[in-house]
Protein backbone atom coordinates (compact mmCIF):
# COMPACT_ATOMS: atom_id res chain seq x y z
CA UNK A 1 0.00 0.00 0.00
CA UNK A 2 1.67 3.19 -1.18
CA UNK A 3 0.74 6.03 1.17
CA UNK A 4 1.82 8.86 -1.11
CA UNK A 5 0.05 7.39 -4.14
CA UNK A 6 -3.27 7.22 -2.28
CA UNK A 7 -2.65 10.52 -0.52
CA UNK A 8 -1.90 12.44 -3.71
CA UNK A 9 -5.04 11.05 -5.40
CA UNK A 10 -7.17 12.28 -2.49
CA UNK A 11 -5.16 15.41 -1.65
CA UNK A 12 -7.67 17.95 -2.99
CA UNK A 13 -10.50 16.22 -1.14
CA UNK A 14 -8.61 16.37 2.14
CA UNK A 15 -7.07 19.82 1.69
CA UNK A 16 -9.27 21.87 -0.65
CA UNK A 17 -8.13 25.39 -1.42
CA UNK A 18 -8.95 27.77 1.43
CA UNK A 19 -10.06 31.06 -0.15
CA UNK A 20 -9.40 33.01 3.04
CA UNK A 21 -5.83 31.73 3.22
CA UNK A 22 -5.42 32.56 -0.47
CA UNK A 23 -6.55 36.14 0.22
CA UNK A 24 -4.14 36.43 3.15
CA UNK A 25 -1.25 35.32 0.93
CA UNK A 26 -2.38 37.71 -1.80
CA UNK A 27 -2.61 40.62 0.65
CA UNK A 28 0.90 39.83 1.93
CA UNK A 29 2.52 40.08 -1.49
CA UNK A 30 0.45 42.41 -3.67
CA UNK A 31 2.05 45.54 -2.26
CA UNK A 32 5.48 44.46 -3.53
CA UNK A 33 4.78 45.40 -7.12
CA UNK A 34 7.17 47.97 -8.55
CA UNK A 35 6.69 49.68 -11.90
CA UNK A 36 5.03 47.31 -14.39
CA UNK A 37 6.94 44.16 -13.50
CA UNK A 38 5.07 41.07 -12.33
CA UNK A 39 5.58 39.98 -8.74
CA UNK A 40 7.59 36.75 -8.74
CA UNK A 41 6.55 34.15 -6.17
CA UNK A 42 7.87 30.74 -5.15
CA UNK A 43 5.50 28.13 -3.72
CA UNK A 44 7.47 25.68 -1.55
CA UNK A 45 5.74 22.32 -1.06
CA UNK A 46 3.03 23.14 -3.59
CA UNK A 47 1.12 19.85 -3.43
CA UNK A 48 -1.29 19.68 -6.36
CA UNK A 49 -0.70 23.33 -7.21
CA UNK A 50 -4.04 24.85 -6.20
CA UNK A 51 -2.58 27.98 -4.59
CA UNK A 52 0.08 28.47 -7.25
CA UNK A 53 -2.52 28.36 -10.03
CA UNK A 54 -4.94 30.70 -8.26
CA UNK A 55 -2.19 33.22 -7.54
CA UNK A 56 -1.12 33.05 -11.18
CA UNK A 57 -4.71 33.90 -12.09
CA UNK A 58 -4.34 36.99 -9.92
CA UNK A 59 -1.39 38.13 -12.03
CA UNK A 60 1.61 36.79 -10.12
CA UNK A 61 4.46 35.03 -11.90
CA UNK A 62 4.66 31.77 -9.95
CA UNK A 63 7.16 28.94 -9.75
CA UNK A 64 6.35 25.99 -7.52
CA UNK A 65 8.24 23.03 -6.09
CA UNK A 66 7.36 19.75 -4.42
CA UNK A 67 9.45 16.67 -3.70
CA UNK A 68 6.69 14.24 -4.62
CA UNK A 69 6.57 13.36 -8.33
CA UNK A 70 2.86 12.47 -8.28
CA UNK A 71 1.95 15.83 -6.75
CA UNK A 72 3.87 17.63 -9.50
CA UNK A 73 2.19 15.48 -12.15
CA UNK A 74 -1.26 16.32 -10.77
CA UNK A 75 -0.37 20.03 -10.59
CA UNK A 76 0.73 20.04 -14.22
CA UNK A 77 -2.48 18.25 -15.24
CA UNK A 78 -4.58 20.88 -13.44
CA UNK A 79 -2.64 23.63 -15.21
CA UNK A 80 -3.85 22.30 -18.57
CA UNK A 81 -7.40 23.24 -17.56
CA UNK A 82 -6.33 26.66 -16.28
CA UNK A 83 -5.66 29.73 -18.38
CA UNK A 84 -2.36 30.45 -16.67
CA UNK A 85 1.23 29.26 -16.74
CA UNK A 86 3.11 28.05 -13.66
CA UNK A 87 6.53 26.40 -13.69
CA UNK A 88 6.35 23.26 -11.54
CA UNK A 89 9.54 21.50 -10.45
CA UNK A 90 10.23 18.32 -8.52
CA UNK A 91 12.70 19.70 -5.99
CA UNK A 92 13.48 19.43 -2.29
CA UNK A 93 13.25 22.60 -0.23
CA UNK A 94 16.92 22.43 0.76
CA UNK A 95 17.97 22.34 -2.89
CA UNK A 96 16.67 25.77 -3.90
CA UNK A 97 20.06 26.96 -5.15
CA UNK A 98 20.19 24.09 -7.66
CA UNK A 99 17.34 25.72 -9.56
CA UNK A 100 17.12 29.38 -8.55
CA UNK A 101 19.63 32.23 -8.51
CA UNK A 102 20.15 34.85 -5.83
CA UNK A 103 17.46 37.54 -5.62
CA UNK A 104 15.09 35.66 -7.95
CA UNK A 105 11.82 36.21 -6.09
CA UNK A 106 9.76 38.96 -4.50
CA UNK A 107 7.97 36.50 -2.25
CA UNK A 108 8.07 32.94 -0.97
CA UNK A 109 5.24 31.08 0.70
CA UNK A 110 5.45 27.74 2.47
CA UNK A 111 2.11 26.60 3.86
CA UNK A 112 0.37 23.39 4.93
CA UNK A 113 2.85 22.63 7.74
CA UNK A 114 5.53 21.80 5.17
CA UNK A 115 8.36 23.56 7.02
CA UNK A 116 8.37 21.23 10.04
CA UNK A 117 9.09 18.19 7.89
CA UNK A 118 12.67 19.43 8.16
CA UNK A 119 14.93 18.97 11.17
CA UNK A 120 15.80 21.91 13.41
CA UNK A 121 19.01 22.53 11.44
CA UNK A 122 17.17 21.98 8.17
CA UNK A 123 14.67 24.70 9.07
CA UNK A 124 17.51 27.14 9.74
CA UNK A 125 19.18 26.17 6.45
CA UNK A 126 15.93 26.63 4.53
CA UNK A 127 15.37 30.13 5.93
CA UNK A 128 18.95 31.07 4.99
CA UNK A 129 18.32 29.80 1.45
CA UNK A 130 15.01 31.64 1.28
CA UNK A 131 16.69 34.90 2.25
CA UNK A 132 19.32 34.31 -0.42
CA UNK A 133 16.90 33.81 -3.31
CA UNK A 134 14.61 36.64 -2.20
CA UNK A 135 15.12 40.14 -3.49
CA UNK A 136 15.84 42.91 -1.01
CA UNK A 137 12.62 43.79 0.83
CA UNK A 138 11.14 40.47 -0.32
CA UNK A 139 8.71 38.66 1.97
CA UNK A 140 8.12 35.15 3.22
CA UNK A 141 4.76 33.74 4.33
CA UNK A 142 4.84 30.68 6.62
CA UNK A 143 1.97 28.56 7.90
CA UNK A 144 2.51 25.70 10.34
CA UNK A 145 0.56 24.05 13.13
CA UNK A 146 0.62 25.99 16.41
CA UNK A 147 2.94 23.68 18.31
CA UNK A 148 2.82 25.86 21.42
CA UNK A 149 -0.75 24.64 21.80
CA UNK A 150 0.08 21.01 21.00
CA UNK A 151 2.90 20.80 23.55
CA UNK A 152 1.42 22.95 26.33
CA UNK A 153 -1.91 21.08 26.28
CA UNK A 154 -0.25 17.71 25.64
CA UNK A 155 -2.53 17.04 22.68
CA UNK A 156 -2.29 13.67 20.97
CA UNK A 157 -3.46 14.77 17.54
CA UNK A 158 -5.40 17.09 15.27
CA UNK A 159 -9.09 16.89 14.34
CA UNK A 160 -9.99 14.24 11.78
CA UNK A 161 -10.65 15.71 8.33
CA UNK A 162 -13.72 14.52 6.42
CA UNK A 163 -13.80 15.18 2.69
CA UNK A 164 -16.59 17.42 1.43
CA UNK A 165 -18.19 14.50 -0.44
CA UNK A 166 -17.75 12.35 2.70
CA UNK A 167 -15.90 9.70 0.69
CA UNK A 168 -12.70 9.66 2.76
CA UNK A 169 -11.50 10.72 6.18
CA UNK A 170 -7.97 11.60 7.26
CA UNK A 171 -7.04 10.74 10.85
CA UNK A 172 -4.07 12.58 12.39
CA UNK A 173 -2.37 11.61 15.65
CA UNK A 174 0.79 12.67 17.47
CA UNK A 175 3.24 10.83 19.67
CA UNK A 176 5.74 13.14 21.37
CA UNK A 177 9.30 12.09 22.15
CA UNK A 178 10.25 14.71 24.74
CA UNK A 179 13.86 13.53 25.04
CA UNK A 180 14.52 13.99 21.31
CA UNK A 181 11.98 16.84 20.93
CA UNK A 182 10.38 15.08 17.97
CA UNK A 183 6.72 14.51 17.14
CA UNK A 184 5.79 11.28 15.44
CA UNK A 185 2.91 12.18 13.13
CA UNK A 186 0.74 9.14 12.46
CA UNK A 187 -1.89 9.39 9.74
CA UNK A 188 -4.55 7.06 8.36
CA UNK A 189 -6.48 7.61 5.14
CA UNK A 190 -9.77 5.72 5.31
CA UNK A 191 -12.54 5.10 2.79
CA UNK A 192 -15.47 6.54 4.72
CA UNK A 193 -18.14 4.44 2.98
CA UNK A 194 -16.86 0.99 3.93
CA UNK A 195 -14.33 1.97 6.62
CA UNK A 196 -11.50 0.46 4.58
CA UNK A 197 -7.96 1.59 5.36
CA UNK A 198 -6.51 3.03 2.16
CA UNK A 199 -3.08 3.90 3.54
CA UNK A 200 -1.23 4.85 6.70
CA UNK A 201 2.00 6.63 7.43
CA UNK A 202 4.29 7.69 10.27
CA UNK A 203 6.82 10.50 9.93
CA UNK A 204 8.95 12.65 12.22
CA UNK A 205 8.11 16.34 12.57
CA UNK A 206 9.99 19.05 14.42
CA UNK A 207 7.60 20.83 16.84
CA UNK A 208 8.60 24.38 15.93
CA UNK A 209 7.18 26.88 18.41
CA UNK A 210 6.43 30.54 17.76
CA UNK A 211 9.35 32.20 19.57
CA UNK A 212 11.81 29.72 18.07
CA UNK A 213 10.57 30.42 14.54
CA UNK A 214 10.84 34.16 15.18
CA UNK A 215 14.44 33.70 16.34
CA UNK A 216 15.37 31.65 13.28
CA UNK A 217 13.81 34.22 10.96
CA UNK A 218 15.81 36.97 12.63
CA UNK A 219 19.03 34.93 12.36
CA UNK A 220 18.37 34.47 8.63
CA UNK A 221 18.00 38.21 8.10
CA UNK A 222 14.24 38.65 8.29
CA UNK A 223 12.09 41.03 10.28
CA UNK A 224 8.79 39.55 11.45
CA UNK A 225 5.90 41.75 10.34
CA UNK A 226 2.65 40.00 11.23
CA UNK A 227 1.55 36.96 13.21
CA UNK A 228 -1.89 35.41 12.79
CA UNK A 229 -3.83 32.65 14.48
CA UNK A 230 -6.08 31.74 11.55
CA UNK A 231 -6.30 32.08 7.74
CA UNK A 232 -8.83 34.86 8.30
CA UNK A 233 -6.12 36.89 10.00
CA UNK A 234 -7.33 36.50 13.59
CA UNK A 235 -5.03 37.44 16.47
CA UNK A 236 -2.68 34.60 17.47
CA UNK A 237 -3.49 32.96 20.80
CA UNK A 238 -0.93 30.53 22.16
CA UNK A 239 -3.33 27.97 23.64
CA UNK A 240 -6.31 28.24 21.30
CA UNK A 241 -5.09 29.07 17.79
CA UNK A 242 -4.79 25.88 15.74
CA UNK A 243 -2.42 27.25 13.06
CA UNK A 244 0.42 29.74 13.28
CA UNK A 245 0.88 32.06 10.32
CA UNK A 246 3.83 34.46 10.10
CA UNK A 247 4.88 37.01 7.52
CA UNK A 248 8.42 38.39 7.54
CA UNK A 249 10.36 40.81 5.38
CA UNK A 250 13.95 40.46 4.26
CA UNK A 251 15.90 43.16 6.06
CA UNK A 252 17.63 45.80 3.98
CA UNK A 253 21.37 45.38 3.81
CA UNK A 254 23.23 48.24 5.40
CA UNK A 255 25.79 49.87 3.15
CA UNK A 256 29.33 50.29 4.40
Amino acid sequence: MDFYSEFSKNYDKIFPLNSKKLNLIDNTFKGLKEKKEEIKLLDVGCGTGSYALKLAEKGYQVKAIDLDAEMISLAESKMKDARVEVDFYRLGMLNLKKKFKKASFDGIYIIGNVLVHLTKEGIKDFLDLAAEILKEKGKIFIQIVNYNRILELDLDGLPTIYSKDDSVRFERNYEYNEKENILYFKTRLIDHFDDQLLSENKIELYPLCKSELEDYLKEAGFKVEKIYGSPVGDHYRELSSIPLLITAKKAEQKSG
